[in-house]
């Protein structure tokens, strides 16, 4: 990798995590050329290391803000902590001092993205001036625990539509198959009453095998209607 890129690019730890934790992902001993931060062996290892290190801060720490975790990321000492807040803080879309939850896929991704920028400058995408693009950010991501929610169909309008029609169809059909085993079912009474006097296992063989009966040509006609549908 080129020497010209930032150098948490060329580690694969666009955090700039420092060596001491045994990540995940870590480059083996024998190649590790970085004497102050640790070296991955792709972006998304890199990318998870962030990710978990912001989500410790929320669980072991108590950290719930970006001012706080930022200071903790990048002391004063040696960083321009406030600029390096109000970058994070604008990326995610709220005030610094904001209580956030770090868990939270919709604050976690602009935090990563926002702390990747800052600390290796824009990257080569035109479109977001990023250095990865949104699969690698995912992946590292998914990684470390977090998924983008998946919106279910029926939350949409036209999804609601579409679950409103099924139902209605569902309901449909199901009258129209009950109406026409109306007369079938009436054979269960028909037999219960033939077989009066009769030894009460064979009227119970009878009914039982006159309702298999009813059960299958109800699930046969079931079955014609739904084919019936599918055509449509």
């Amino acid at each position: 990798m080129s020497k010209n890129l930032p150098r948490g690019i060329r580690n694969n730890n666009p955090g700039n995590i420092e060596w001491g934790d045994p990540w995940q992902g870590l480059v083996p001993q024998g190649r590790r050329t970085d004497s102050r931060f640790a070296q991955f062996t792709s972006p998304a290892w890199g990318i998870r290391a962030l990710a978990r290190t912001l989500i410790t801060y929320y669980d072991r720490h108590g950290i719930r803000t970006i001012q706080q975790a930022i200071n903790r990321w990048a002391p004063p000492v040696e960083n321009n902590t406030d600029a390096y807040v109000r970058a994070v803080a604008r990326e995610v879309g709220v005030d610094g001092n904001q209580p956030i939850n770090f868990q939270d896929y919709k604050i976690l991704r602009p935090m990563v993205e926002a702390i990747i920028r800052h600390e290796n400058g824009a990257g080569p995408l035109k479109t977001s001036n990023t250095w990865y693009d949104a699969e690698t950010i995912e992946e590292g991501l998914r990684l470390a625990g977090v998924v983008k929610p998946v919106k279910s169909a029926l939350m949409t309008p036209q999804g609601a539509a579409t679950g409103t029609a099924v139902a209605a169809g569902s309901i449909a059909a199901v009258t129209e198959v009950v109406q026409q085993i109306t007369p079938v079912v009436s054979q269960v009474k028909t037999v219960n009453d033939s077989t009066e006097g009769l030894p009460t296992w064979v009227r119970i063989a009878a009914l039982v095998f006159t309702i298999v009966a009813v059960g299958a040509a109800g699930y046969s006609l079931w079955s014609k209607q739904r084919e019936v549908k599918a055509v449509q």
